[in-house]
């Protein structure tokens, strides 16, 4: 990460805005984080501004637009806002649940440009193109052509996996990855950042705090997640390595600023990541975001421990070949 980009973004913490899309109903399932209030989203971006936060993720399809539109009133007069944003999952759906074409992308960029009231997006993501997306057929130059146009600023992926965001550096796409890494889940240390081209991508670490599960509560108590929360609908034994994960790392809650403060503290301690987005429901959860920053990295000897605690993910979250 160079200097400029530190200087870019203000503070690496950044805000992730999936809940302000409220349950995000999809063919019958939730795929959000349950109902907000408007009022108190932008009270919460409100708050993030206040602590040094400049960069906020969103996607079109957060709620049907309804992410972009809290920000567009939250960010009001903000200029200095850095804002990254996903197209691609087609808000109506029929038969193709995904379109990447270069008509699609200009009518998302539209549509993204009016509903966050900007002239301009900062960064736009292919938002989780399945892992063996075609990127020797996939042309760049429409890309190049909304640079060009002042339209964006920077384009690339929002990964599925990183063994997607690794094909997706190998092609050469875009400079900007946006991909998961956190505490417990590692695997973009080595399948990304210690590859030759690291250097040419800004990398944003999503999923931070393992979607919520690196949380103290659940040292202690069951999670229990409403059928309008995706989390209601994690596969038993995914949600039971988490579980039993996290409280292998019950050591972090003693550390000041506690579990999840000390988890973003993990992913800042990596150089490799330029931003990582925390979402935020009030402005607890923002100065607990924000803590982890001003306490810096965390120690080696509390890395090492963490690497200790939790190997490895499982094996089925791998390929059979990668």
């Amino acid at each position: 990460m160079s200097n400029q980009q530190t200087n870019r973004y203000g503070s690496r913490i950044g805000l992730g805005t999936w809940q302000f899309g409220g349950p995000n109903v999809q063919n019958g399932r939730a795929t959000g984080w349950g109902d907000i209030d408007e009022t108190a989203a932008v009270q919460t971006v409100h708050v993030a501004l206040e602590q040094g936060v400049r960069f906020f993720d969103t996607a079109d399809s957060y709620g049907a637009g309804q992410s972009e539109r809290f920000l567009k009133r939250a960010l009001a007069n903000r200029p200095d806002a850095i804002i990254c944003t996903k197209f691609g999952n087609v808000l109506t759906p029929a038969s193709q649940p995904q379109d990447f074409s270069p008509a699609y992308l200009h009518k998302a960029v539209e549509d993204s440009l009016d509903r966050l009231g900007r002239d301009r997006l900062d960064i736009l993501l292919l938002h989780s193109p399945p892992d063996n997306f075609d990127w020797s057929t996939y042309d760049p130059a429409p890309f190049d052509q909304l640079i060009q146009a002042g339209k964006i600023g920077a384009y690339g992926v929002s990964s599925k996996s990183v063994y997607g965001a690794r094909r997706v550096m190998e092609a050469g796409f875009g400079s900007v990855l946006e991909v998961i890494y956190n505490a417990l889940d590692r695997r973009a240390e080595t399948v990304l950042f210690d590859t030759p081209e690291a250097g040419s991508y800004t990398f944003i670490g999503r999923v931070p705090l393992a979607s919520g599960f690196l949380n103290p509560t659940y040292l202690t108590q069951e999670p229990s997640f409403p059928p309008d929360q995706y989390r209601h609908y994690l596969p038993d034994r995914d949600r039971n390595w988490l579980l039993t994960s996290v409280r292998s790392l019950a050591f972090l809650e003693e550390l000041p600023g506690g579990l999840a403060t000390s988890a973003l503290r993990f992913c800042l301690s990596n150089e490799a990541v330029s931003v990582i987005i925390p979402g935020a429901r009030n402005a607890h959860q923002v100065a607990a975001n924000c803590a982890a920053e001003a306490l810096g990295p965390l120690p080696d000897d509390i890395l090492a421990r963490i690497r200790e605690a939790v190997p490895d993910v499982p094996d089925h979250w791998k390929p059979a070949v990668h």
